[in-house]
């Protein structure tokens, strides 16, 4: 029952650091890279629960501690959602090429932002690249919502700020994302109201 106990307290804990996470990581979206060691403390606390017979038995299938279970649903909804697994972790190094290729765009930007006419001619080249290799990552499932904000962030200074064409387009992972994260607050509150235990009966 202390073991349990101390697991239920650990899956709080690393809740709300998961979720304050959240909080300062979605504008601009940096979830994926930033807040990946809080949802894998969050899995651990979870696993740990649930092949516990007796915490699972308790905390994960009754009816009045149903919260945990669906707290976690929401968690997992959201990373799976924003395709958070393609990019952070062991698969973080996926990213790099196209954060150095955003990075060069944007230079390229501030270096014409006196002469904005410009900017279409002079980043065209690395902003098509930019931009094939955001397709490319996307057509093999690897644009998490990370890189698919940043794009799109990227997108709209090209085609609206400066005028370079090409409208941009809001790209799936950010709008699921934003849908999976809706229910996260009233989950992690409700969370906090009535958050079960498992210690003796």
């Amino acid at each position: 029952a202390v073991v349990s106990t101390q697991s239920t307290g650990e899956f709080a804990s690393s809740s709300s650091d998961f979720t304050t996470c959240l909080g300062k990581n979605t504008k601009p979206v940096q979830i994926c890279v930033t807040c990946f060691e809080d949802f894998s403390s969050v899995n651990g606390s979870f696993h740990n629960i649930s092949t516990s017979a007796h915490c699972a038995e308790k905390l994960l299938d009754s009816d009045n501690a149903m919260v945990i279970r669906r707290l976690w649903d929401s968690y997992r909804n959201m990373w799976t959602s924003a395709l958070c697994d393609t990019c952070s972790g062991l698969t973080e190094n996926r990213t790099h090429e196209f954060s150095n290729k955003t990075d060069e765009v944007l230079l390229c930007f501030n270096e014409h932002i006196q002469h904005p006419h410009m900017i279409c001619i002079e980043c065209s080249e690395k902003y098509d690249a930019l931009l094939n290799l955001f397709k490319s990552l996307q057509s093999a499932g690897y644009a998490c919502a990370d890189l698919a904000d940043s794009m799109n962030s990227t997108a709209r200074m090209w085609s609206v700020d400066y005028g370079c064409g090409h409208p941009p387009v809001e790209y799936l992972p950010v709008l699921a994302m934003t849908a999976a994260m809706s229910f996260i607050p009233f989950s992690f509150y409700l969370a906090l109201w009535k958050f079960p235990t498992c210690g003796p009966s």
